[in-house]
């Protein structure tokens, strides 16, 4: 396969913005239940939050550069109950505004506290937020392989591997470029990002090595003949 640049920046771009919006949301998580430290709201969490869609909205500009018709992109969504395209061109618009709604929270300050768990754990409204920006990032992984996965007579690419790996990869670089956000805002973080970014490369690893080892034992069931 020799995919179009702009096929490359564009899942490139993206999985990095998805990886660095769930590492963001994960640090916030874990301060929650007191596992590591506070951070600054606006300067960690919405810097960090604007740095994601500033990659989101890259991936969302280098996917028009592969478009025969741009002027006709917005015609892509209308096959949502059967093409896999359709429902990835609804659910990264989706996702990119949920990624800024989340980063204004923090940026502002408006950020009140709807309950309370047991007693312990407040839950504010960026963690409502980010809860649901979360399931938008793995629908958003799901959208995008199985636009490739779903393509059954292309062997190498109809596996759940494919699935896997664009999850992996994209967390991955994520975590990689939070590593280096923290590590710029000399934040506490920083070495737990870095952990889970040494863990999660390795997990694609794997993941990518099992794929290749998959592909490279296929008997195909027709030839270009």
């Amino acid at each position: 396969m020799h995919p179009a640049f702009s096929v490359v920046f564009l899942t490139t771009l993206i999985g990095v913005g998805q990886g660095l919006f769930l590492a963001l949301y994960t640090g916030q998580l874990y301060s929650v239940v007191k596992v590591l430290p506070v951070q600054d709201s606006a300067n960690f969490y919405g810097v960090g939050s604007a740095i994601a869609v500033a990659f989101l909205a890259a991936g969302l500009l280098a996917s028009f550069f592969h478009l025969g018709r741009p002027e006709r992109a917005w015609r892509a969504a209308a096959r949502w109950r059967t093409s896999w395209l359709s429902r990835e061109v609804i659910v990264l618009p989706a996702f990119i505004g949920m990624t800024a709604i989340f980063g204004l929270i923090h940026y502002t300050g408006w950020n009140p506290v709807l309950f309370t768990f047991r007693e312990t754990f407040e839950v504010d409204l960026s963690l409502i937020a980010g809860a649901l920006n979360t399931a938008l990032a793995f629908a958003l992984f799901l959208c995008t392989a199985m636009i490739y996965a779903c393509i059954k007579f292309l062997q190498e690419w109809a596996t759940p591997l494919t699935v896997v790996n664009y999850t992996l990869l994209g967390s991955a670089s994520g975590f990689t470029l939070a590593t280096a956000f923290a590590a710029y805002q000399g934040s506490d973080l920083t070495p737990f990002y870095g952990g889970w970014a040494i863990i999660l490369t390795l997990a694609a690893f794997v993941t990518r090595i099992s794929s290749l080892i998959r592909n490279a034992r296929i008997k195909h069931k027709s030839t270009l003949r």
